[in-house]
Order: C-alpha cells, then structure tokens, then sequence
C-alpha cells in the first residue's frame, strides 16, 4: 500500500486496488507501509531526537517486519484520537497503533486486532491536588479532559456527576490541566504515566485508582478480515518469542510504567474472537 507518490490518479488507484487485495490476502501490498502513531504519548507513542518511538512504535515497527517491510519501508505519521479513523479510510495510513481501544464503538469504525496490552483507566492530576482527588468519586462537580468518548463513557458511569471536557489530544489535556481548566486528565495508565514523568512528580501525579480498562489493538480499514487475523497471529508471536517483554521493559525504563501481570500479557486472538461472535450474532439477529 504505497503512500509514496498519492499525487496522481493513477497511484491512488492503485492504492485502492492494494487496499482491495490486503481484504482478501490478508497481506498489505506496495513499497511501503504508512503506520499511524501517536506523537504526544511519552513511552507509548512520540516524536523525539528526530523520529517515533515507544511502546507502540515498537509493536507497529514488529507487525510491519512481520509482514514483509524492511524498516526503511515504513512510513510512520502522526495520528490523534480524532484523525486516525479518517486517515485509515482515506488510505493515508494502513495500520494504526496508536491507542486504538478494542470497542464495539471503534469496531463501528475499523477493523481492529489484539489487545497486545490492557491498561487501566485512571485519572492524571495535578500534584498540589493529591489530597483532594483519589479516584472517580471525588471526579463529582469536578471537570475531566478526555480524548476518547470510551473513557468519557467509563468515568461517567463511576461519577455521573462529573464534567467532561473533550480535546483533540493529549497535549492539549495537559496544558487545560496546568493551566486549571480541568481538574484531571482520564485515560489509559500507560499513557498518563508517561505524561506525568515528562512533567515531573512535583506537578502532575497518576491517581492509581483505576475504574476500568483500555484494551489497545492494532486498526486497519473495515473489510480487512484475512489482515486482522493476520496481525493476531504475528502478536501472539511477538509475546511468545520475547520481543513483547523486551518493548515493555523499555516503557518502563522511560516512564517508569509497569502493566498489570493479571491481565499482561494479553491474547492477541481475543479480540478477533469477539469479533467474530458479534458477527454470528448479528447473522442470528436476522
């Protein structure tokens, strides 16, 4: 799936044509791969010292490899909460590993394999206010910044009375955090840990009171059935040959974040298989 020369009507054809046969061969086709990533995600998902690197980064980089894409054939562009769904559809990029939470809402969306990890939800708040806020509860008449509507939904099921701000990234979330527009910021603990060793423990602190979990997996466009289950199988390859553990001692090293040994590593088959049952059931339905 080249992205390479998109300025032409014959090359997108033909990555439409090459989006085509990845459905069906389960194999991405092209001199290149583009991967979305995050670029604000410290340890997961970021730009730093000129290119893209993290817990992501790496699984996105082991998934190409995989499939046939020396490193120089790997395209790496930024992607937000907002952007990824789009750009997959609009074949700017072929894969995302960028947080993409395994939801029945995403599922909507893309076609999404894993988890290759489960984070818990959690709150990221500023350090001055440690003794006021310990979990959802205290979130009550209190305003948290969200970028995914997943963990919006989450929170609100623990604190009805909580306030929802939505931004279009992490980043953003931060700066609402420092400045006091928020109170919180609510996400994945992967992702929160790593923002708050940026900012450093005098500012901001990771609650550790999570109130539910975010199952990231690997999107690719709708219709790629022979792809996901493609990507379940090279996951579950990177967990059994070492290469999972070696990239989640690096997370841990850079942020300092260690995943749940209850729940880590994960089944990569997992989502594939509820997949597949919502769509029996959806077929019996009718």
């Amino acid at each position: 799936m080249s992205l390479g020369a998109c300025g032409s009507s014959a090359s997108n054809t033909a990555d439409e044509d090459a989006s085509a046969s990845s459905a069906t061969s389960g194999q991405p086709e092209g001199p290149t791969l583009a991967i979305g990533v995050a670029a604000d995600q410290p340890g997961m998902g970021e730009w730093r010292n000129g290119g893209y690197s993290g817990f992501d980064v790496d699984v996105a980089r082991y998934v190409a490899n995989a499939l046939g894409y020396a490193d120089k054939q790997i395209v790496f562009k930024q992607v937000t909460p907002n952007t990824r769904v789009a750009m997959l559809d609009e074949a700017k990029v072929d894969l995302v590993v960028a947080g993409f939470a395994v939801t029945d809402t995403n599922r909507a969306h893309a076609a999404i394999t894993g988890p290759y990890l489960i984070a818990g939800q959690d709150l990221l708040i500023r350090a001055d206010d440690a003794h006021a806020i310990h979990g959802p509860a205290d979130m009550a008449g209190r305003t948290a910044c969200v970028v995914d509507d997943n963990v919006a939904s989450a929170l609100l099921a623990s604190s009805p009375n909580a306030r929802i701000e939505h931004r279009d990234d992490y980043e953003q979330c931060v700066t609402s955090l420092m400045v006091g527009s928020s109170d919180a910021i609510a996400g994945g603990d992967a992702i929160l840990t790593g923002l708050a060793r940026a900012k450093g423990a005098d500012y901001l602190r990771v609650v550790g009171n999570p109130f539910g979990q975010e199952q990231y997996g690997v999107a690719v466009r709708l219709g790629s059935d022979e792809l996901v289950d493609n990507i379940a199988e090279i996951l579950q390859t990177m967990i059994t040959d070492g290469t999972w553990q070696q990239a989640i001692e690096r997370l841990e090293t850079r942020t300092g974040y260690t995943p749940n040994a209850a729940l880590n590593p994960p089944d990569p088959t997992q989502g594939v298989a509820d997949a597949a049952d919502d769509t029996s059931g959806e077929n019996t339905a009718e």
